[in-house]
């Protein structure tokens, strides 16, 4: 009997072990409000966590800078309240490259004129953001938001090719650590 109970011990981790996935953690610290560097179509650029908004948002005000598009849209489902008013008209935008360390962000960006905001968060933090990661983004990544540690980060599966990682992005960290999934 106890050979059947530490046979069937001794399967179960050999099944966790190699059932492990081995995940790469990419992390960025900030301070105060959650404001990290990512990558907008292969420039440094600021840009905000927004637990409040669902969407996720480039200025259109820095489109030649990143040299994006913007696509005209009379979509009323992108009519949305916030920024100080109730109807702000949101527009498609094409050609965003955004990444977070290695990782390239994929899902819709919508543009809007956030100079306002941007400025605002510049005056008190001296970081001009180019756009907001809203929670649909956020959600689809599995972005972790600790205020008590002052850190952003994601999970990623590792590629299987172990590729040397360089970053000089400012405050951006990656770590390995292993998931083991059933």
């Amino acid at each position: 009997m106890k050979s059947k109970i530490v046979t069937f011990m001794i399967v179960g981790l050999i099944h966790n072990f190699t059932q492990a996935q081995e995940l790469d953690v990419v992390e960025a610290k900030y301070r105060g409000k959650p404001i990290i560097q990512m990558m907008l179509n292969g420039q440094k650029t600021w840009v905000l966590l927004d637990t409040g908004s669902d969407f996720t948002v480039l200025d259109t005000k820095v489109k030649d800078k990143y040299e994006f598009h913007i696509l005209s849209s009379n979509d009323a489902s992108l009519k949305v309240p916030g920024f100080g008013s109730t109807g702000n008209q949101l527009a498609p935008a094409s050609h965003v490259k955004l990444e977070f360390g290695e990782v390239r962000l994929r899902g819709p960006v919508f543009a809007f004129d956030l100079s306002a905001v941007a400025k605002s968060i510049q005056r008190r933090t001296g970081k001009r953001i180019a756009g907001i990661i809203g929670t649909r983004m956020m959600s689809t990544y599995g972005f972790v938001i600790d205020m008590r540690s002052g850190t952003a980060s994601i999970e990623v599966k590792r590629k299987k090719k172990d590729r040397k990682r360089e970053y000089d992005q400012e405050s951006l960290v990656v770590t390995t650590t292993f998931n083991r999934s059933n």
